[in-house]
């Protein structure tokens, strides 16, 4: 596997490299300081996955973010910052990011980043970068509901049950029991909420549920532990004790 590690840091870039080189298989790790060495780099070989630090001299990892997508679309980029802030995680997943992760993860947050995103089945998140971005779309809910309710955008109300859940962190197989539906048909709802709001996986959508006034207490939530999707439980609480995976369905 061929990774592109992005950051000014050189001991972090040696560090990160000695842990890639420790759970990838034959891992070939090509180490770039900034925007333009990372470019160099693309531009000479292909590469399998990049991971991308935000806050370097010159163009930012978001930058650089863009820049991949427009010139290489199929390469998955992980954002792997100090940097918890919404907003960068907000503009990290609108350009296409496949995962935004805080140094601070463990090396199994790392490891199952790197799988998601090769596989293209969803984001995943930091915890607290979650937190971050519900605590956010909570705060917006509690100043006054959106403008663009769940009539606005289209919505039928079957599809508003299901978001609702959806802000909750519920799995499919949780909000098929709650509302007696088959996963199958939640799934064509999910696809169908999720053409409507003009997102791409989960995260987004539960975010746009938040920011309709949906989840929140409405719904008691299901089950503890991880769960892989996007949503808070009560109080506006994230549900994750680990990276959070949001899939597409």
């Amino acid at each position: 596997m061929k990774v592109l590690l992005v950051d000014d840091h050189t001991l972090v870039r040696r560090g990160l490299a000695h842990l890639l080189s420790s759970f990838l298989d034959q891992a070939e790790i090509t180490e770039a300081e900034d925007a333009d060495h990372a470019l160099r780099a693309l531009s000479a070989g292909t590469q399998d996955v990049a991971l991308v630090d935000i806050r370097m001299p010159g163009r930012d990892g978001l930058d650089l973010l863009k820049e991949i997508r427009a010139t290489w679309p199929k390469l998955p980029v992980i954002i792997l910052t100090s940097f918890d802030d919404s907003d960068y995680v907000k503009r990290a997943l609108a350009d296409g990011a496949a995962g935004y992760l805080l140094k601070d993860s463990t090396p199994d947050d790392l490891r199952q980043a790197i799988t998601v995103a090769m596989t293209g089945s969803g984001n995943v998140l930091s915890p607290r970068a979650v937190r971050n971005l519900f605590d956010n779309a909570a705060s917006a809910v509690q100043r006054g509901p959106s403008r663009s309710g769940p009539q606005g955008a289209g919505l039928t109300r079957r599809e508003v049950d299901i978001m609702s859940y959806l802000a909750q962190g519920d799995s499919n197989r949780e909000i098929s029991k709650a509302l007696f539906l088959s996963e199958k048909t939640v799934k064509a709802h999910l696809a169908a909420i999720f053409r409507k709001l003009g997102v791409t996986n989960r995260t987004k959508a539960a975010m746009a549920a938040l920011a309709m006034g949906l989840g929140g207490d409405q719904h008691a939530p299901h089950g503890n532990g991880n769960t892989m999707g996007a949503g808070v439980g009560n109080g506006w609480q994230p549900r994750w004790d680990g990276a959070v995976a949001g899939g597409r369905y």
